[in-house]
């Protein structure tokens, strides 16, 4: 159950309006509604990470999907689980990239290092020399800025998602 309660969503600002007039009715968006201006700065920069980036869709969700698994956030996986699947990724990159990650016999060389450096970033704080340069060897700067800003921003929203005991929505 919510630590607080979710924002009836009735009497926001304007610009906070338009942003969640964009999204679907889940709680992550009713309770982020709370957050005022925070809200909108964590709604654009999350829009821009998802519908206006350099990565395929594929990497992206090997991404969140990774990271959401480290951070243990269940509602994350619950959703990105779903879009997975919506654009078509096997179901055994999916139970991978929240299982075994970088060891799974499912991935390629360019997944295997788009994984590893997922993982480094989680658990280190950073990529090591290694894993940089291993997907340095796929991605242009643009690629690798936006796989680290994706990490951090999936990292946050775990946690956003964590300290206020978000309730899994129905699908």
């Amino acid at each position: 159950m919510a630590r607080i309660a979710y924002n009836d969503m009735t009497e926001l600002a304007p610009e906070l309006a338009e942003e969640f007039a964009k999204r679907p009715p889940a709680n992550i968006y009713r309770m982020l509604a709370n957050g005022g201006s925070a809200a909108l700065g964590f709604l654009k920069m999350g829009g821009a990470l998802r519908f206006n980036g350099a990565l395929t869709p594929m990497a992206r969700e090997l991404v969140i999907l990774r990271t959401g698994s480290l951070c243990e956030a269940a509602y994350e996986l619950d959703h990105h689980e779903a879009i997975a699947r919506d654009i078509g990724m096997a179901e055994d990159k999916i139970r991978a990239a929240i299982g075994d990650g970088t060891g799974a016999a499912a991935f390629d060389g360019f997944e295997a290092a788009l994984l590893r450096f997922t993982d480094e970033v989680v658990l280190d704080g950073k990529a090591s020399e290694t894993a940089f340069a291993a997907l340095a060897e796929y991605y242009a700067p643009e690629e690798l800025i936006e796989t680290t800003l994706l990490i951090g921003f999936y990292m946050m929203t775990s946690r956003f998602l964590q300290t206020f005991d978000m309730d899994l929505d129905e699908h």
